[in-house]
């Protein structure tokens, strides 16, 4: 009994031994295999480098740019994808488009219906590339599916901004996969001006995280054009929407008169405080001052730290700090303004 049990042991040691073997050989082999390939790739596009900018610069298209193989279309449409991210001219990237629509469509649709999830995310890179509005039926499709993973829906909705695709509001509020506020601040990034001023009109129908992303994309992209909007939920908004519109004005580096700010600096939550100091920071004005050195005896810690910086920038702000320093009846503020004193001495 127990030989035949350390027979069956045995032979199923050497079936898995075999198997190892067997799966071993295999990756070793392919991986020969993806490395001959990428070697082949990078020496047709070397063969193809100089032909196809002078194409896409004189329009001019020569023989040497037909492709035979699969791996000679690898090569051109990686070619391409780096010549799409160093030219502006309009004339270039209208024949980089119609290069790929003519060329590439049969192989970028076959690699969009493809099982491996990462060859179906090179695909939406070079549609969005290349511009590629022959696709849109496909890709329509594939938003459609029930296995579009979060990743690939997110650059469907780049590239749906990129052709500027009716009902864009609706499709970012009604998205399959729950998206971030810093997935949809990547997204609103990418807006024109006139995609943008659709999401201020719908302001109030929107997801909140939508609101958020939204607040924070004017303040990263410098949005001027829409420093009333900011304003105004400063006055009516909550205060959490009040707390990034001052968020969005400070990144702006905008002016905001006295009056508003000493409403914010006087807020109950320390957030808002915190954000109306920062943005005192572009006025520098002595009429603060008294503003900020009650500040300075804040509970937040952070507000009596942005508040003794701020004073530090006035123009007689080491005497201001001196002065709390030596003789306020609030011990935090004494030791904060001991703190900022010495930075400034070291700095």
């Amino acid at each position: 009994m127990y030989s035949r049990e350390l027979l069956y042991f045995s032979i199923a040691l050497v079936i898995l031994l075999v198997i190892l073997t067997g799966l071993c050989l295999y990756l070793m082999l392919k991986k020969v295999i993806d490395n001959k390939n990428r070697n082949q790739i990078e020496r047709y596009k070397e063969e193809y480098q100089l032909a196809l900018f002078q194409f896409l610069h004189e329009g001019v298209e020569a023989e040497e740019l037909s492709v035979r193989s699969p791996l000679q279309t690898r090569a051109l449409i990686e070619l391409l994808a780096s010549f799409s991210k160093m030219f502006a001219s309009e004339d270039m990237q209208e024949r980089l488009q119609g290069f790929a629509e003519e060329h590439f469509q049969p192989f970028i649709l076959s690699q969009l219906k493809h099982r491996r999830w990462s060859i179906r995310m090179n695909a939406l890179y070079w549609i969005h590339d290349f511009k590629m509005k022959s696709m849109l039926e496909p890709l329509k499709k594939l938003h459609a599916s029930k296995k579009v993973s979060k990743a690939e829906e997110m650059q469907l909705l780049k590239i749906q901004v990129l052709f500027d695709e009716k009902k864009l509001v609706e499709r970012l509020s009604e998205t399959k996969h729950e998206l971030s506020e810093f997935e949809f601040s990547l997204l609103f990034h990418s807006f024109r001006e006139d995609q943008f001023r659709p999401l201020i009109s719908a302001f109030d129908n929107l997801p909140e995280v939508m609101r958020f992303a939204l607040i924070d994309s004017i303040g990263v992209k410098n949005r001027m054009e829409h420093v009333s909007f900011l304003k105004h939920l400063l006055d009516t908004g909550t205060t959490e929407l009040r707390v990034r519109a001052l968020k969005a004005v400070v990144g702006m580096e905008f002016y905001l008169d006295i009056p508003t700010l000493s409403v914010h600096l006087h807020a109950d939550s320390w957030q808002e405080r915190l954000m109306a100091i920062k943005a005192c920071e572009y006025i520098r004005s002595t009429e603060l001052s008294p503003v900020l050195q009650n500040l300075m005896s804040d509970p937040s810690f952070y507000v009596r730290s942005q508040a003794a910086q701020s004073l530090l920038r006035l123009e007689n702000g080491q005497a201001l700090l001196r002065e709390i320093a030596a003789y306020a009846e609030d011990g935090y503020a004494r030791d904060m303004a001991e703190q900022w004193l010495e930075r400034g001495a070291v700095s």
